[in-house]
């Protein structure tokens, strides 16, 4: 057996027995792809009926919201984990989707004939196989893009993963003669007591190994798994990252987080000392410069295999945030510790934002009011017309429309796409679940190791977490029932003690049972609004 075949087998003996959770990464779908393309001078294919591609699928948890999505596009996934490709193929059937091809097979196997792609997606495998793999992921990439093609390939980096070699190496030492997998996690967690607490005052590197340990025991357990106890897990520099994909006939657009290439996005103190040292400087070395400034551990890059006809912009083109449609959910926040003139929002993710910038305010009153559909730049000027600034002419509420998208978009705090979303030409007067959710939910309920998110048609993760008589209304939210008969099937429930009521007591034989029946579906709704996971 040769050294490519064993690594493989190493690493799906390793996935099979330890599953990683197959979630949505907004960053890598299609949709946010093409937008975050065309601020870089990209021109790529619409994704109503594109062809995706994902390298290290895991169960397809990454592509179900794009196929279900756009049902005239076409995905193929592909994972060396027969376990989990298996777990996908069952949703693909329970759910009767006809667009998503998963299969169990080596990266390497795939060639000129395996299809052309319009988007290629490698989330969280590049760092973490070995360099035969990787040099198949950059030569898929340049064979198998179609000519207006995109790939995104994500990696651990350099220099902000300096601190996460030691604390792997760390680990890795103290686990390697665990008997099984669960010891050697137990022995690899141990480490971090020392890597943390014990650490000797006058070591140099304590402030950033405690960054990285305090880091580390926020995520979950298969996280730690797969990140540091792996076989493979080789960061780079960016700069390396680059030279590969040029090597391979591969050209870098950018970042699919654009706003993390701009050094305004890191503070004037940044943005002044970057520009003295990367002024007249390429752009991958531009690029190399700003992640020694800020530490960077983890890109999302954005590839091509023809060069555009008008060249690439160094950085995101702001003058182009005008051509994409904005999204977002915000509730305003009782910060007592905020100064009396802010105003504080907290986003649909949980992210917060303080600002007393009128502008700002009116647009994501504006963006709340209709999520998750989405809105263009006209729409929300109109809004701030109307609402805010009506004493301003339509010339100055458009600037400051603008620079209040640019001033979020640096933030990172918005979804946005590149023409309309999935959400916005839906018109139905009963609520209605993104397609395949209810499934999910079930599944989830059912099976706590059921390893697919829950997802949203922003290519969001979310996680919903229902009480009885909310899990009962679910099947029922399906477009044709109102909200008033979602009370009546919940009320008749209720009352004939089929499930209790949200805080947990039973109502069985009670009358008079309408009111607390609709305030019940009125949470529930307003909950799975903000979660994106309603179509009307």
């Amino acid at each position: 057996m040769n050294s490519p075949d064993t690594a493989n087998q190493l690493i799906a003996e390793h996935y099979d027995r330890t599953q990683y959770a197959s979630n949505a990464f907004f960053y890598s779908s299609p949709g946010h792809l093409r937008a975050a393309a065309h601020l870089y001078g990209v021109e790529t294919v619409p994704v109503t009926n594109a062809r995706v591609l994902e390298l290290g699928c895991a169960a397809g948890g990454n592509l179900l919201p794009f196929v279900l999505a756009y049902p005239d596009a076409q995905a193929v996934g592909v994972d060396l984990s027969p376990v989990q490709i298996q777990q996908g193929q069952k949703v693909v059937r329970d759910l009767d989707i006809k667009n998503l091809d998963l299969r169990a097979m080596s990266l390497t196997d795939i060639d000129k004939d395996f299809g052309e792609f319009d988007y290629i997606i490698v989330h969280g495998v590049f760092s973490w196989v070995p360099p035969e793999v990787r040099q198949a992921i950059l030569r898929i990439c340049r064979e198998n893009l179609s000519p207006k093609g995109i790939a995104y390939i994500s990696y651990n980096t350099y220099p902000g993963w300096k601190a996460g070699d030691i604390v792997r190496d760390a680990m890795l030492l103290h686990s390697h003669a665990a008997a099984d997998d669960d010891e050697k996690l137990a022995s690899a967690k141990a480490m971090l007591t020392l890597l943390s607490d014990g650490l000797a005052e006058n070591n140099p590197l304590a402030p950033s190994l405690r960054g990285a340990v305090a880091q580390l025991k926020t995520h979950s357990d298969y996280y730690v798994a797969h990140e540091y106890l792996e076989a493979f897990n080789s960061p780079c520099y960016f700069l390396e990252f680059a030279d590969a994909a040029q090597q391979a006939g591969l050209m870098y657009v950018g970042d699919a987080e654009p706003q993390g290439e701009l050094s305004a996005a890191y503070g004037q103190n940044v943005q002044l000392n970057h520009s003295l040292i990367a002024i007249g400087q390429p752009k991958v070395l531009r690029q190399q410069y700003l992640d020694f400034s800020v530490g960077r551990n983890f890109r999302k890059s954005m590839i091509i295999a023809e060069t555009p006809e008008e060249g690439l912009s160094n950085d995101p083109d702001l003058s182009r945030l005008g051509d994409l449609r904005w999204a977002g959910f915000f509730t305003k926040s009782e910060d007592v510790g905020a100064p009396r003139d802010m105003v504080v929002y907290i986003n649909q993710k949980g992210r917060s934002l303080n600002t007393r910038e009128p502008e700002v305010i009116a647009v994501l009153d504006a963006l709340s009011h209709v999520w998750p559909a989405s809105m263009s730049l006209d729409e929300l000027t109109e809004h701030a017309q109307v609402k805010v600034l009506a004493e301003s002419g339509v010339e100055s509420v458009g600037k400051a429309v603008q620079h209040a998208i640019e001033t979020l978009f640096k933030l990172g705090i918005l979804n946005y796409s590149l023409g309309s979303s999935s959400y916005d030409d839906i018109n139905s007067d009963a609520p209605q679940l993104i397609p395949g959710l209810a499934h999910m939910m079930e599944q989830k309920s059912q099976n706590l190791t059921f390893g697919i998110g829950q997802f949203n048609f922003w290519h969001d993760c979310i996680n919903l977490q229902l009480k009885e008589a909310e899990a009962f209304l679910v099947p029922h939210i399906n477009g044709k029932n109102t909200e008033n008969q979602l009370r009546t099937l919940l009320r008749d429930a209720l009352h004939a003690g089929i499930v209790p009521a949200t805080d947990g007591n039973s109502l069985k034989g009670q009358r008079n049972l309408d009111a607390k029946a609709l305030l019940m579906v009125s949470k529930l709704l307003d909950l799975l609004r903000r979660q994106g996971a309603l179509l009307s």
